[in-house]
């Protein structure tokens, strides 16, 4: 018992800390609205992305961060997150629009 639990600390540890170095090591991009794209500001959905109700916090930054979500799912680093169904459901929870239409 005691393994499968250090396993999944391990796990859990290990995706955070992917989670941490994708915020680090992404840099803000401008958009022509004047709004900074800046993933660091989702670092409030990291809850959600692992299963819990996204938060208020969370869903206002989401919303705030909406008309940068085609950059970050063209971003190879992290379009895996963005591009996730949990992702998608967070958004859905948040009344967020998620587009499906990226070119």
């Amino acid at each position: 018992m005691m393994k499968n639990f250090s396993g999944s600390v391990a796990a859990v540890a290990a995706v955070m800390a992917s989670v941490a170095l994708l915020l680090v090591a992404v840099s803000p991009v401008a958009k022509a609205q004047a709004q900074t794209c800046n993933v660091t500001e989702l670092s409030s959905c990291f809850p959600a992305y692992l299963g819990s109700t996204p938060s208020d916090t969370c869903c206002q930054k989401l919303n705030q961060q909406a008309p940068c979500f085609c950059d970050y799912a063209q971003d190879p680093t992290l379009s895996n997150f963005v591009n996730s169904t949990a992702a998608r459901n967070i958004a859905t929870s948040c009344n967020v629009t998620y587009p499906t239409n990226c070119s």
